[in-house]
């Protein structure tokens, strides 16, 4: 895991912390998420250090948010 650019949790921008990054993707969709991670760091902190989610994190929330499309799509589609 890479540690981020900045010094304290506080600098990070909201929209970049860990736990905007869940809420979204929990509550409203997973394509908020990946639209996060795709144009740029989710930062969390980590025995005092801030610190950004590595590439494993990045692919698991890019096939869990297909997933979830698909299966939208899916349940659209046997609908009509």
């Amino acid at each position: 895991m890479a540690t981020a650019s900045y010094n304290d949790y506080k600098q990070v921008p909201i929209f970049r912390r860990q736990w905007f990054f869940w809420l979204s993707w929990i509550f409203v969709t997973p394509l908020i998420g990946v639209g996060l991670l795709v144009t740029g760091d989710v930062y969390y902190k980590k025995l005092g250090e801030v610190r950004a989610f590595g590439v494993a994190n990045r692919i698991v929330a890019g096939l869990l948010g297909l997933l979830w499309l698909g299966l939208l799509i899916r349940a659209l589609t046997a609908a009509t």
